[in-house]
């Protein structure tokens, strides 16, 4: 079979290493001129690094069989990481059990009950049991009003914003589920992953192609080939095709019926910071932002996790949001950006100084963040498309977890799975 995949992220590159090993020729298309999609890198002192902040949990299971399968086992590492909460201009420390149930910002009778319902979250296993309630709804009356105003709900707000009374608690569960107090990172950057996923598609025959953003998608005739047009003027015929980019993304150029569910999921965008720190700026790898009026989300401090020697010395602090597409925050030049964001840095840690900056690089995304409702789910698009030689497999469809590199992967691989039954058909 000849098969297409757009996108060159996680899912896309799992999906075309499967299809190469099945004996299947393969071309993947790529809009940008990098590996990764969300994962992709830049380069710090010589050293690939995520534009956006990245990690994995030791429950990351098909991640980190990737990794093995890929013999890069041996380059991932765990790390006891710290997290603190700034709120009331002051800032506490939340990394362990005990840190959270004495906490001071919610005292300890109320800090039980938050133990108490966190703890039950990681006992359920069925997280879709929470589908039909909001977030904020069941944590009043779990956790209780006082942790929930003092962390659950500023959480919510600086992620969802407006949108936060309708998250669902499906979406909250798989946060608190699935994560585990170690986080796992690779020497040299998950960058090592793509290209080696790139390399092995090359070597059995495949192609990964960049510079191909794709402008239509057509079946004319069922059951008949697939043709895909790039901005460029490229053209090409699949025997299937699977894509993953963002649904809407997929909408447009595939012209889907405007009943059809792939146009009703809502994304907010990314915004994040990279900033090259010649100092530590705060004593956490992750600090969450529990203020209402900042303006960004979290400030994650990656050489608090991996040796700043590995990059030359520099010190990398993120400084992330996710934002509605347009939001001032998601439109601003840059620079300007940048300049408005310092003073409330400086309110985490008032000697930081904008000649700690030795250089800075800054990433945007517009389809990043599902918007996770009660009735998302019912929202979600099947794999089938309206064009039957078309898999869809994108972020939308991995719930209630929603996002992250090992989810992707498995998505990639259940692509494969689908599409290689098509073209036995």
């Amino acid at each position: 079979m000849n098969l297409g995949v757009i996108g060159a992220g996680a899912t896309g590159l799992t999906a075309a290493y499967d299809a190469v090993r099945q004996g299947h020729a393969v071309t993947v298309l790529e809009a940008a001129d990098e590996l990764g999609g969300l994962a992709a890198s830049i380069t710090v002192g010589g050293v690939p690094l995520e534009r956006y902040y990245h990690h994995i949990f030791r429950s990351d299971r098909q991640m980190i069989e990737l990794i093995e399968d890929l013999g890069l086992g041996g380059a991932l590492r765990f790390h006891k990481t710290t997290t603190g909460v700034f709120r009331g201009g002051r800032t506490y420390p939340f990394s362990t059990p005990l840190e959270m149930l004495r906490s001071p910002l919610y005292g300890l009778p109320a800090g039980i009950r938050f133990g108490l319902s966190s703890a039950w979250l990681k006992v359920v296993r069925d997280g879709e049991r929470f589908t039909d309630r909001t977030a904020l709804g069941w944590l009043n009356k779990w956790a209780g009003r006082r942790a929930t105003e003092a962390v659950w709900e500023p959480l919510l707000r600086g992620k969802f914003g407006d949108r936060a009374d309708q998250v669902s608690m499906a979406w909250l569960w798989a946060r608190v589920h699935c994560r585990t107090f170690e986080l796992g990172y690779l020497d040299g950057g998950f960058e090592r992953v793509y290209a080696t996923l790139r390399d092995r598609i090359a070597e059995r025959g495949g192609k990964v192609e960049f510079g191909k953003r794709v402008d239509t998608i057509r079946q004319p005739d069922a059951g008949g080939p697939v043709t895909v047009r790039t901005a460029d003027g490229a053209s090409y015929a699949f025997d299937h095709l699977i894509v993953t980019t963002p649904q809407p993304a997929f909408a447009k150029a595939a012209d889907a019926p405007a009943d059809d569910a792939v146009w009703r999921n809502q994304y907010l965008g990314a915004t994040c910071f990279v900033l090259e720190l010649d100092r530590s700026a705060i004593p956490y790898y992750w600090l969450n932002i529990n203020e209402p009026d900042f303006p960004f989300l979290a400030v994650v401090e990656h050489t608090r996790m991996v040796d700043p020697a590995e990059y030359g010395g520099r010190h990398i602090l993120y400084v992330g949001n996710y934002v509605e597409r347009d939001d001032w925050r998601f439109t601003t030049e840059p620079a300007e950006l940048l300049d408005r964001y310092l003073p409330w840095l400086r309110r985490i840690n008032p000697e930081f100084d904008r000649t700690w900056i030795q250089d800075w690089h800054f990433s945007r995304a517009p389809f990043a963040q599902p918007v996770v409702t009660p009735a998302y789910k019912a929202l979600i698009p099947g794999h089938r498309t309206h064009l039957d030689g078309v898999t869809l497999a994108t972020m939308a469809q991995i719930y209630p977890q929603d996002r992250g590199q090992s989810y992707s992967v498995e998505l990639g691989h259940k692509a494969a799975r689908i599409a290689g039954a098509a073209g036995r058909q």
